[in-house]
């Protein structure tokens, strides 16, 4: 019995020291360092038609410049998109150079120098290759387009083809400090100011003279001071501006006939007036049909004459015509919801060819390139 008993705690304990290793490894190989692998990120060298590549902007983007830089931004677009690039508020336009027109057109604005936005459409020859690039032509951009402010700030806009117009950068702001561009220019001994005058005109010198005449000149030298005519003081158009604009808020009902509605936006115009020889005054309305509040972009109500061709296409978008005076009902050129505004115009009487026609032209924030327009001619007419 007891050599029983003693076999039986041999075997035990044999047991227990198996159990006691095969724990001990366990919690040795719990206890070992873990190992962490690092994995490399490339940048991405694919054709810009892969919506993960970050070659070129897509959708909305806003961008911050340095002053003393001029930048390249590169841009994805589509055949059938329309990209909207928006400028800070302080600068102007002082050109616009454009690489290729048939690839990317740059929409022609009758207010470009007043403008702070730039809207580009894909051209005629715009091709969107279907197969895929390899090697060095991977990347290949369609063209470029040069903004040059009157800062002096030159912005290249590198324009890449995409397929999708998910893909499309429809909407980018550009921000920086006018300030700053202008300090830095000037620092490095560069034009500022481009569309103005020199800000350090040099000043010729001034040779001392005697206000006394030593020599008298003979009385046959003498001219007789001629009389100065005085410029006729500049007419005043706000009295019947307010008073045809009057006139208009009273009777709603004498703007029968309204435009086709551009982006919840409708223009009834009546027939223009002449106020002198050369100026002319024109009251509309201008409705919004739509849920939401628009606001009328400034410089708008604008005028301008478009030439169409025979077949009543237009070809060229032509030049401004000078605003003498304009009153409105609008209160900071806003348009609730269902309201109608009021406007009393006063512009010089340009002359047109038989293939022109004078357009008045109103835009607001919500679709500053397609504003609503009424053919001021053909109302005429």
């Amino acid at each position: 019995m007891n050599r029983r008993h003693a076999l039986m705690t041999i075997i035990f304990m044999a047991v227990l020291m198996v159990a006691a290793a095969s724990l001990g490894s366990h919690v040795q190989a719990q206890l070992k360092p873990l190992t962490y692998r690092t994995a490399t990120v490339k940048r991405a060298t694919t054709h810009p038609i892969i919506p993960n590549n970050l070659e070129y902007l897509s959708g909305e983007a806003s961008i911050s410049v340095a002053a003393s830089t001029n930048p390249l931004l590169r841009i994805g677009m589509a055949q059938n998109g329309v990209t909207l690039i928006e400028f800070p508020a302080r600068d102007k336009f002082f050109a616009v150079h454009a690489g290729n027109s048939d690839l990317v057109t740059v929409e022609k604005s009758p207010s470009l120098k007043r403008d702070h936005h730039l809207v580009l459409r894909a051209g005629g020859s715009f091709v969107v290759s279907k197969t895929r690039a390899r090697g060095p032509q991977a990347i290949a951009p369609a063209t470029t387009i040069i903004a040059q402010m009157d800062s002096g700030i030159a912005i290249t806009l590198m324009i890449y083809p995409v397929a999708l117009l998910k893909q499309q950068a429809y909407r980018i702001v550009i921000n920086y400090d006018t300030d700053e561009v202008v300090r830095a220019r000037r620092a490095a001994g560069l034009a500022i100011n481009l569309t103005g005058t020199s800000l350090n005109p040099e000043i010729p010198a001034v040779t001392a003279r005697s206000m006394i005449n030593q020599t008298p000149e003979p009385p046959a030298l003498i001219k007789p001071i001629e009389p100065v005519s005085l410029q006729p003081p500049k007419p005043d158009y706000r009295e019947p501006a307010e008073a045809a604009l009057r006139d208009a808020f009273k009777n709603p009902k004498w703007f029968r006939h309204w435009t086709k509605k551009t982006h919840n936006l409708t223009i009834s115009i009546l027939p223009a007036r002449d106020l002198n020889n050369t100026t002319r005054l024109v009251v509309f309305a201008a409705r919004n049909v739509g849920s939401e509040t628009l606001h009328v972009i400034s410089g708008y109500p604008d005028l301008y004459i478009e030439t169409l061709n025979e077949n009543r296409r237009p070809v060229e978008a032509g030049t401004r015509v000078a605003k003498l005076h304009m009153s409105s009902s609008s209160i900071d050129g806003a348009i609730p919801s269902r309201a109608t505004r009021y406007f009393a115009l006063v512009y010089e009487m340009p002359i047109l060819g038989a293939q022109q026609h004078l357009k008045l032209a109103v835009a607001h924030m919500g679709a500053a390139d397609e504003p609503a327009t009424a053919d001021l001619t053909a109302a005429a007419k």
